[in-house]
């Protein structure tokens, strides 16, 4: 199906790498795990990501229950997350600094890293207004490519916040009216609904009139001004380097204030910002809220390790099934990494197996091992086999996986 990949054993290695390492760096800085429905309401996504946006606009899997209720698979995170904040009651408890990870749906056209199904990680922080939890956020996103190898350039804007934004919004539309039939059609859609956006157009001709626009440091509030401060010292208190990118204004109308990208090769990998008023405007009360995501696909696609797809131990079943599986048990007690064969193969193409398989050692059983109790043990690296009785295994294992 178009748009939807499978992610195959070959690769999985990579995924568990890139899991585990998001999840040691959150458990270490007090974030919890949260897990939300991946079908929500509609109303949920249309609150709170906007109805203006792209998202909203031409990209959900949105269709009708049995009941007639609009339901939508979620084609985002955040939004789902506040609803769960709001519903659970989370404001009253001490889990505020909350993380995920999961799958995300989109129909928008295929390209390089970006999927109709794709994966996110991401973290959200509810009720801190300090600036050293934006940086705190981008602190996370820093460590974590620093541990995936991973080059970034962090780039960051101030995008203003209800109060001050409309004022920008009119200078916007004032501007862009004199390029309105040079600008893409979706430009010119956003025109009057969203102005911000063009901003964040890809299309060329777009791009280079937005250089010429009014610049939004000139229509902040001073609540936004000493935030974005605040978050910009606290980033080179970290040693963070960073980019200010006037024209960074990212795709969701929640975001308010301080908004940040990691990019690589042009590339978004990582992304997020503050979001002061969401909680509010889905039911809540009014508590600020930061947190990013990132793009699971993008990062697998650069992330450079070898996948560790090898076993342990190999055991070559000649017959003896019942005694397979007591050595199958015993080993998997023992915490070793196993691959038992029950199919009725030679024992030529079962040492075949074991070597695509890369194992380290195969154990070898047949009748006459079955009668004394024993097994062979083979080295796979060294071609050289032993035999041995059953209850020396695990020490003949140990020496044989622990010398190579």
């Amino acid at each position: 199906m178009k748009g939807f990949k499978d992610i195959l054993p070959e690769t999985i290695e990579k995924w568990h790498f890139l899991e585990k390492t998001a999840v040691k760096i959150f458990t270490h800085l007090g974030y919890k795990e949260i897990r939300t429905p991946i079908l929500e309401k509609t109303s949920v996504f249309e609150r709170g990501v906007g109805d203006s946006t792209d998202i909203v606009e031409k990209e959900m899997y949105t269709f009708l229950d049995k009941s007639g209720e609009s339901v939508t698979l979620r084609p985002e995170g955040t939004a789902g997350i506040v609803r769960a904040f709001i519903e659970n009651k989370l404001e009253t408890s001490v889990f505020n600094k909350l993380y995920y990870i999961g799958p995300m749906f989109r129909y928008e056209r295929p390209q390089k890293g970006r999927f109709r199904q794709f994966h996110q990680i991401g973290a959200e922080c509810f009720g801190i207004k300090n600036p050293a939890i934006d940086a705190e956020i981008i602190y996370i996103n820093t460590l974590l490519f620093e541990k995936l190898n991973i080059k970034t350039n962090l780039e960051i804007n101030n995008i203003g916040c209800p109060n001050c934004r409309p004022q920008y919004s009119k200078a916007l539309i004032s501007y862009f009216e004199h390029y309105k039939e040079s600008l893409c059609i979706d430009c010119q859609k956003r025109l009057y609904k969203n102005p911000l956006r063009i901003l964040d157009c890809k299309n060329e001709k777009c791009k280079i009139i937005a250089r010429g626009a009014p610049k939004l440091k000139d229509y902040v509030c001073k609540d936004c001004k000493e935030h974005y401060t605040g978050v910009v010292e606290c980033l080179k208190a970290l040693n963070i380097e960073f980019i200010e990118n006037e024209l960074l204004v990212r795709g969701l109308d929640y975001y308010t204030s301080f908004v940040f990208e990691f990019v690589n090769n042009n590339l978004t990998l990582s992304a997020g910002g503050r979001y002061d008023n969401l909680i509010q405007d889905l039911g809540g009360n009014n508590i600020c809220g930061v947190g990013f995501a990132l793009g699971e696909e993008r990062i697998i696609d650069i992330l450079d390790i070898k996948p560790q797809n090898s076993i342990d131990i190999y055991i070559a079943n000649l017959g003896v099934t019942l005694y397979a599986l007591n050595i199958l048990q015993k080993l998997s007690d023992l915490q070793f990494k196993v691959y038992c064969e029950y199919e009725n193969k030679s024992l030529k193409s079962m040492l075949k197996k074991a070597d695509k398989l890369e194992a380290k050692v195969c154990i070898i059983i047949g009748e006459n091992e079955l009668k004394s109790s024993s097994c062979i043990v083979r080295d796979m690296k060294n071609s050289t086999q032993k035999t041995i009785e059953l209850n020396q295994l695990e020490n003949t294992l140990k020496g044989v996986l622990y010398a190579t």
